[in-house]
């Protein structure tokens, strides 16, 4: 049955077909398109998690490869209520998504299409933990597009809201096209792995690899369990967790994971291992603005203020209104007396955080005196 479906998705499911949306919820006050998705959406509950997944053309179910991680099966709460057990596919896939079975899917009459260009407002339609059911949330005003010829593995970055438990979700066009499956984010900027991968995900998920799939899995979730136990720490924590930490997050090759383990060693002002991580995850994304940002301040707690000033400009570049990036831009201009990067922080704050530019301006005129 697995390579049955898996090669009728490869022939069929990707079809970029115009698509009628006759089944939408009535009760839906969205753009057509955009409520067709709240019937394809399922919630995924693991012992460790709730997150959420989006039934495929031909009944199987993409989510992340994170929330899967080496579990033999899955809870999946269907749009109409359905609990059904569901099964992961295994794959030896970089991207952090997998794809699940479950018996007697159910088939939908229209056919889900790609969207390939650079849409800038988006929307996520995923589980929502609150209502016990799916979602469509407020779309977003702008989207970041990596270029995927040079870096396969770097995600869209989007401010479109989610919540926690959305993972896994869809990100979708105002016209109903799929751009993505959401992966993670900061609570103001999210990380969404681009469909076009799917496609190779599916065509490296059979059984031959389930002996690394699991294995990988089991680091995954020890990483996170430790991550989370971790977060109790406030300094100075065991050399056997820093150890276990290490290899686990390492053994995940999870972007996500990489940097969650860079912000805790940071917080515990290891930073030799803190600007391991998060360059490792930025060698999988150069321009993520939360890989970015998570570095500028390791390399600022530790006053490395040199190394600090092309991470802070290449984050400005993608998001120059954040006020905590241009804060240290004046703080980091400052220590290094640099004039040119103090009129491009102040001018940035004039346009965007002008409540900020007297501060500033007090501050860099201490610096420069000194």
């Amino acid at each position: 049955m697995q390579s049955m479906l898996i090669s009728g998705l490869l022939t069929i499911g990707f079809l970029l077909t115009q698509s009628q949306y006759l089944n939408a919820n009535e009760k839906c006050t969205h753009p057509i398109p955009v409520c067709a998705w709240e019937k394809r959406i399922v919630g995924i509950k693991t012992p460790n998690m709730i997150a959420s997944g989006l039934i495929l053309d031909n009944g199987l179910i993409v989510t992340n490869r994170h929330v899967t991680e080496d579990h033999k099966s899955l809870r999946i709460k269907l749009a109409s209520g359905l609990i059904v057990e569901a099964q992961p596919i295994p794959n030896d896939h970089a991207a952090d998504l997998t794809l699940l079975e479950f018996v007697n899917p159910t088939e939908f009459p229209d056919i889900i299409r790609l969207h390939n260009g650079s849409e800038q407002e988006l929307t996520v339609v995923a589980f929502d933990q609150g209502r016990n059911g799916s979602r469509i949330y407020p779309k977003g005003t702008f989207a970041i597009y990596p270029d995927w010829s040079r870096h396969p593995q770097a995600r869209i970055h989007t401010d479109a809201f989610a919540l926690p438990g959305n993972s896994g979700g869809a990100v979708i066009t105002s016209e109903g096209d799929l751009v993505g499956i959401l992966a993670s984010g900061d609570g103001s900027i999210n990380e969404v792995i681009p469909a076009g991968l799917m496609t190779p995900v599916i065509s490296v998920s059979a059984e031959k690899h389930r002996t690394g799939y699991l294995e990988r899995g089991a680091a995954i979730r020890k990483c996170a369990d430790l991550l989370y136990e971790s977060e109790k720490i406030p300094k100075s924590p065991p050399s056997a967790l820093v150890s276990n930490l290490k290899a686990s997050c390492l053994k995940s090759r999870n972007k996500q994971l990489y940097d969650q383990a860079g912000q805790l060693f940071g917080k515990w002002w290891m930073f030799r291992l803190s600007k391991m991580f998060l360059k490792e995850s930025i060698k999988m994304d150069p321009n993520s603005p939360n890989t970015l940002m998570s570095l500028a301040v390791a390399y600022h707690l530790n006053r490395e203020y040199a190394e600090e000033k092309p991470i802070l400009s290449r984050y400005l570049e993608l998001n120059p209104s954040d006020p905590q990036a241009l804060r240290l831009s004046v703080q980091v201009a400052g220590a290094l007396q640099d004039r040119q990067l103090a009129d491009r922080a102040i001018s940035l704050m004039r346009l965007h955080n002008p409540n900020a530019v007297e501060l500033a301006e007090e501050f860099l005129g201490n610096a420069f005196a000194n």
